[in-house]
């Protein structure tokens, strides 16, 4: 059985400080997480482009992330978004020439509808079958 943690939740104000305060935030999850270290690697990237790409589709000013961690596991909500905005916010992260990076490496991606909000569920697992 693997413990689950309450989620932790940060909200940054949209705009330069997004990245560096999600991919800080989100590296250090992922290392309580105990997920290896090129996982770790995905976890920021996903991070990186959550930062990137999410204020053009939140509901306020801030891009707000929930972060929960268990054993070999991360899980991000990102949201509240805007209608429609789970999938916008994916369909954003397809990088030319090698296509969609949140999709590729996620292991769990989800769209939650909450009334007019939505929240883009990301789960980064590692199960050792490598």
């Amino acid at each position: 059985m693997t413990a689950v943690e309450a989620p932790t939740r940060v909200s940054v104000t949209a705009g330069p400080l997004v990245g560096p305060v999600l991919r800080r935030v989100v590296g250090m999850f992922a290392a309580r997480a105990d997920l290896p270290l090129d996982r770790l690697d995905d976890a920021v990237l996903v991070a990186d482009l959550v930062a990137a790409r999410a204020p053009a589709h939140v509901m306020d000013a801030t891009v707000d992330v929930a972060l929960a961690s268990s054993t070999r596991s991360l899980d991000l909500r990102v949201g509240p978004l805007r209608a429609g905005g789970g999938r916008a916010l994916v369909i954003d992260a397809a990088v030319p020439g090698v296509g969609n990076v949140i999709e590729r490496l996620a292991d769990g991606l989800e769209i939650e509808t909450e009334g007019e909000q939505e929240f883009l569920r990301v789960r980064l697992a590692y199960s050792g079958a490598d």
